[in-house]
């Protein structure tokens, strides 16, 4: 049988989100109810036409209740978690209309096909590497069969995809724990898939790679508001160890808040709980909380008043043509743009500054509790619940594996820890304070600061430790000797 024809165009994405979406749930004495569909993707064919069965597919899974009853996530530009089906049916659209084929006319052997066009393709900048893994081959292809299942539904073929179906499927079981407790889980598996990668890693930004990056801002940004919004996003993720869409939504009038206490902190919506509305407090350095501020009563007031016929909208980071607020796609821009700036091959993207908070968090708590191996240290986290909860509210967790993710990597890292197992907070701010420091030092020596601005801002940081009691003959360093 002759192999078919698997290479199609990827450009333009085929679907958008649509911002404001009331859907028909149900009628009760002579009243329509609705239920938001907000920011849901509005599917179409690579020729711009409406594809109508991935949007009633779009419909039924917003019907389903989820994580707190608002069915899965639609946070963000791209529609969350409902963007990122859309993205996976994406290719299974281009797929059939490329090679001229209906959804419900697919055999097994076509299905078998698609997957191995997505094995094949490489990418584009690189073509000796290949563009997926096969972790998200198998992820776009189990969703791929969950849409072909609803097809075969809407067409009255109740076993289109299914054990021994026209697209023949098989359902294995596995443990798996969450918080602690085992569950087995049943996942689809068609012939297909290959046994997916080994178990993803949580690499944390390294400190030189950092270093890069800084130096390619004071080496490419076109304005000094550029220069010091990069800056500002570097050492929030740094801090904070957010995601993307938790930093984009911060407000002026939070931060101003903030540094009107003692400790401060900045509350955060945590995405990836199904839009439940939990929040989280993350504590802040009173140095980043000064630099904010300068930011937000220089840089950020002198580009507003530039636009000042549109009404302030209050968000932290903006851009710099228009004043409007930074959108989270922008920020991955950025950060593409800036590695590439730098020179930097390997990976170098906001999400890894979290994965270095997440790790710190981890290595923290495997000094305080003098762990002995990697797998003891789990233990005491799954049997330790009060410990547990308070690193996984610090680090936006719904899970405990999710946190245990990072063990591996953090027990290389206890080492930063041991030697000050009480005072790792303490060691945590100093290490910020010498980091701002040396960049005040880098500053003065690229002659961004005269002689009597580097000495002002050197006092301020002296008066900024003072007023966390963390002068530097009672550092950590010196408590070591």
């Amino acid at each position: 049988m002759k192999k078919r024809t698997v290479e199609y165009p990827e450009s333009g994405q085929l679907f958008t989100p649509i911002p404001k979406l009331r859907l028909y749930d149900y009628m009760t004495d002579g009243r329509l109810h609705t239920i938001s569909g907000n920011m849901m993707p509005f599917m179409c064919w690579p020729d711009g036409s409406p594809c109508l069965q991935a949007n009633a597919y779009m419909i039924t899974i917003r019907m389903h209740s989820g994580r707190g009853g608002n069915g899965p996530s639609r946070e963000g530009t791209k529609g969350g978690s409902f963007g990122q089906y859309a993205g996976q049916i994406s290719h299974l659209i281009r797929f059939c209309y490329y090679n001229k084929l209906n959804f419900i006319s697919l055999s097994d052997d076509d299905f078998c096909d698609f997957i191995d066009g997505l094995r094949q393709e490489r990418k584009p900048n690189k073509p000796a590497q290949f563009k997926r893994n096969e972790r998200t081959i198998t992820g776009i292809g189990r969703r791929c069969l969950n849409f072909l299942a609803h097809v075969g539904e809407m067409n009255g073929i109740h076993n289109f995809v299914g054990i021994n179906g026209t697209i023949s499927i098989k359902m294995v079981d596995s443990i798996h724990y969450r918080n602690g407790k085992a569950f087995k889980r049943s996942s689809v598996h068609h012939r297909s898939f290959r046994t997916a990668s080994a178990k993803k890693t949580r690499q944390p930004i390294g400190e030189a790679t950092i270093a890069k990056l800084r130096d390619a801002i004071d080496a490419t940004s076109s304005s000094d508001f550029l220069n010091t919004r990069r800056h500002l996003m570097i050492s929030l993720f740094e801090e904070m160890g957010t995601r993307r869409g938790e930093t984009q939504p911060l407000m002026v009038a939070d931060v101003i808040a903030a540094s009107k206490v003692s400790k401060p902190t900045l509350t955060v919506k945590t995405l990836k709980r199904g839009g439940t509305g939990i929040t989280r407090s993350l504590e802040l350095s009173p140095p980043l909380i000064g630099e904010l501020i300068d930011y937000i009563r220089g840089p950020r007031r002198t580009i507003m008043k530039k636009f000042k016929d549109n009404p302030d909208h209050g968000y932290l980071f903006v851009t710099e043509r228009g004043g409007r607020p930074l959108g989270v796609d922008s920020i991955t821009t950025e950060f593409w743009n800036i590695r590439k700036a730098a020179g930097i091959s390997e990976q170098a993207c906001a999400h890894l500054f979290r994965h270095s908070f997440c790790t710190n968090v981890v290595a923290e708590l495997i000094a305080a509790t003098q762990a002995l191996s990697p797998d003891s240290f789990r233990q005491t986290l799954m049997t330790n619940k009060m410990l547990a909860e308070r690193a996984m509210m610090k680090s936006g967790h719904a899970t405990l594996e999710s946190l245990l993710e990072y063990v591996d990597t953090a027990f290389k890292q206890k080492s930063k820890y041991q030697q000050i197992i009480q005072n790792a907070d303490a060691a945590r701010k100093y290490e910020n304070y010498e980091k701002r420091r040396k960049r005040l030092r880098d500053d003065f020596k690229k002659g961004k600061l005269t002689k009597a601005q580097f000495i002002e801002l050197d006092e301020k940081l002296d008066a900024s430790m003072d007023c966390d009691q963390l002068t530097p003959e009672n550092s950590p360093s010196d408590r070591l000797k």
